[in-house]
């Protein structure tokens, strides 16, 4: 496996000159413990770019699948690449549309992360529903720096799942899916 602290780096780095815009790496270690803590078997995030915070999924836990959506082919070609140079093999990259893709999408999922279009966030997380199991976590990154892009998604969220903001990087949603016989 390649050397997964160096290639993040390396992404932070190129963050930081604006070059993608990737999770903050204060909400990245904080998406990193919380796949440790829950395990999950699949995980889908809509938004690869580079491939920064897919490599922080995959690295967390290499027995989970990581799926993740990109629809820039030169950033696709991009994260491919890190994936490759990672050494991490558990991550499947679906090009296209994240509305198209997630309406084909069928394999179940214990966790969701979403860094994509904001406006977006409510109509992909409506898609993916059909496959979360029960206690799905659902993450969602900038609703604070994003806050009137991200409204709908926040309302609805605090209406239909143990939801809650965090100060972290530029405003994580952390939601859990829980069936009613679980509260």
């Amino acid at each position: 496996m390649g050397n997964v602290k160096e290639i993040l780096k390396r992404l932070e780095e190129a963050n930081e000159k604006k070059y993608m815009f990737n999770i903050k790496p204060d909400a990245g270690r904080l998406l990193h413990v919380l796949v440790k803590i829950k395990r999950p078997k699949n995980i889908v995030e809509v938004g690869t770019a580079n491939g920064y915070s897919a490599i922080l999924i995959a690295s967390a836990l290499k027995n989970a699948k990581v799926y993740t959506i990109e629809l820039n082919p030169a950033k696709a070609k991009e994260a491919r690449a890190n994936f490759k140079e990672a050494g991490l093999k558990n991550i499947t990259l679906l090009e296209g549309n994240a509305l198209t893709v997630l309406k084909k999408f069928n394999t179940k999922v214990d966790m969701v992360f979403l860094d994509a279009t904001k406006k977006e966030y409510l109509k992909y997380l409506r898609l993916l529903e059909k496959n979360m199991n029960d206690c799905c976590v659902v993450i969602a990154d900038n609703v604070i720096s994003h806050n009137e892009k991200v409204g709908e998604y926040l309302k609805y969220v605090h209406k239909n799942y143990t939801s809650i903001t965090l100060h972290v990087g530029s405003g994580v949603e952390l939601s859990v899916k829980t069936s009613p016989f679980l509260l």
